[in-house]
């Protein structure tokens, strides 16, 4: 079933995606809370899926430098230096295949963290909508973040430069287009550094079961559409669907949606570092 959980609030909500985009709550933090929701419920493991919506993201003045103190000495910082970190009000589309109840996904979601970041209102309301775009209606005004429906806009890096730059020619024009939309660079996902088959069991890793790799993180391209558009409000149920963020992994890849998919016959430039 398809829930809304409307109008969170949280603060300290990590705007860091990764080495290469900031300023947003990363999508890919999302698709770990839905996860997150969904264990917890009993929903098959990667199964979860989700649609953020942003109402309101206001950055952190941290501090720039850490307050420092004379030690043996010299002056040494005693304090770590404030992350890119915000005030962020979201609502969520989130499909959870076999859970029904809306009570018991309130109970979870009262439990949770976004990005890292503290749920300030306990008041969540969450309701049972419907799968295709009038699931949009009664909620705030708001931007939901989406992957490009253009598919040169569908395409990632790992920090190669060449694609590093038409990522950025794309986000940053000469000429801003009418009806451009409203795009920005996103976490995607990451890709691997060792195969998880043949990777060296490493001591103190989290999971007995799960093994670790090394992998470096992916940057790509999503939009933020208003929920009001009907880009959106039109939508049936398969093209709403298609639209959530959810979990996809290629030999090399661990990734946010399938449309970023390196190396595919519809992505011609999609080399990775």
């Amino acid at each position: 079933m398809r829930f809304a959980i409307r109008n969170l609030r949280a603060s300290r909500v990590n705007l860091l995606m990764n080495d290469y985009a900031a300023g947003l709550p990363s999508p890919m933090a999302f698709l770990g809370l839905a996860e997150s929701i969904g264990r917890d419920l009993g929903v098959e493991p990667w199964s979860a899926s989700i649609l953020p919506v942003l109402h309101a993201v206001h950055v952190s003045e941290g501090r720039t430098k850490p307050e420092m103190e004379p030690k043996s000495g010299a002056f040494t910082p005693i304090e770590i230096m404030e992350d890119m970190v915000g005030t962020v009000e979201v609502s969520l589309l989130i499909d959870l295949p076999g859970i029904e109840t809306v009570a018991d996904v309130k109970n979870v979601v009262l439990t949770k963290r976004i990005a890292g970041g503290t749920i300030a209102n306990r008041d969540v309301r969450v309701d049972a909508i419907p799968l295709d775009g009038a699931g949009f209606k009664g909620l705030s005004r708001g931007y939901a973040m989406v992957r490009p429906d253009q598919v040169e806009r569908q395409l990632i890096s790992s920090g190669d430069l060449v694609q590093m730059e038409r990522i950025a020619q794309i986000l940053f024009p000469a000429v801003r287009e009418p009806g451009r939309g409203w795009i920005v660079p996103v976490a995607v996902g990451h890709r691997l550094l060792e195969n998880p088959d043949t990777a060296q069991r490493r001591i103190r890793a989290r999971s007995p079961d799960m093994p670790h790799v090394f992998v470096e993180p992916c940057v790509g391209i999503a939009e933020l559409i208003s929920i009001r558009n009907a880009r959106l409000t039109a939508l049936n149920e398969a093209d709403l669907t298609e639209r959530f963020w959810r979990w996809f992994v290629t030999d090399s890849h661990i990734l946010g949606h399938p449309s970023y998919q390196p190396h595919s016959s519809h992505h011609p430039h999609n080399a990775t570092a």
